[in-house]
C-alpha cells in the first residue's frame, strides 16, 4: 500500500467519526433548548429533532431553532483555534464538515432570487420567521460566513498538501456524509 493511500484512509476513518459528531452536536444543541424549555415529546433523529412545540413561546422555539446553528459555529472557532498551533487535518475535516447543512441558506437565497417564496424548514428560516425578519437577512450572512468558513480551511489544506490534501479531505468528508446518511438513521430513530 502506497503512503497516499493509506493517508487517504485515515482521513476517511477520520471523516467517519467527525462528521456525525458535527451533526449530532448540533442536533443535541436543538434537543437539550427543548427540553430546558419542556417542550414535549422531544426526540433526537440523526439529521433533527422533533419536538410538540405547541405549549413554547415564540422566543422560546427562536432559541431552539438558532442554538444548533450556534454550536456549529463555535465547533468552527475551537477547529480554528486548534489549527493556529499545528496544521492537522483532523481539525480542518471537522471546520469544514461542521457548517455543511448550513448550504440549504444557499437554496432558499437561490429561489428567492428566481422569485419564488417558498416555506422551508430550516433553522435560519423558522428562527427568522419567529422574529418576524425577512429569513434573507439571515440566510445571506449565514452563507457569507459559511462560504468564508470553506475557502479558509479549504486554503489552510492547500497550503499544506495542494490539491492532494483538499481532494483527500473533501472526499473522506463525503464518504463520513454517506456513511451517517446510512447509518445514522438506523442508530436514531
Amino acid at each position: 500500500m502506497t503512503k497516499q493511500f493509506l493517508q487517504t484512509l485515515s482521513y476517511v476513518a477520520c471523516a467517519i467519526f467527525v462528521v456525525p459528531v458535527a451533526i449530532i452536536s448540533h442536533e443535541l444543541g436543538h434537543f437539550a433548548s427543548y427540553l430546558y424549555f419542556r417542550a414535549e415529546n422531544v426526540r433526537l433523529l440523526a439529521f433533527s429533532v422533533s419536538a410538540k412545540t405547541d405549549p413554547l413561546s415564540t422566543s422560546q422555539i427562536a432559541v431552539s431553532n438558532i442554538v444548533g446553528p450556534i454550536i456549529t459555529y463555535l465547533t468552527v472557532i475551537v477547529a480554528a483555534l486548534m489549527i493556529r498551533k499545528q496544521y492537522s487535518s483532523f481539525w480542518v475535516i471537522l471546520a469544514i464538515a461542521a457548517p455543511i447543512g448550513r448550504i440549504v441558506n444557499a437554496v432558499y437565497i437561490y429561489f428567492r432570487v428566481l422569485g419564488y417564496n417558498p416555506n422551508p424548514n430550516f433553522d435560519e428560516y423558522n428562527f427568522s420567521r419567529c422574529l418576524n425578519v425577512d429569513p434573507l437577512l439571515i440566510s445571506i450572512p449565514t452563507m457569507a460566513v459559511v462560504v468564508t468558513i470553506f475557502f479558509s480551511f479549504g486554503r489552510k489544506a492547500w497550503k499544506h498538501g495542494g490539491y492532494q490534501e483538499l481532494g483527500q479531505i473533501v472526499f473522506s468528508i463525503l464518504i463520513g456524509i454517506a456513511c451517517w446518511s446510512t447509518i445514522g438513521p438506523m442508530l436514531l430513530r
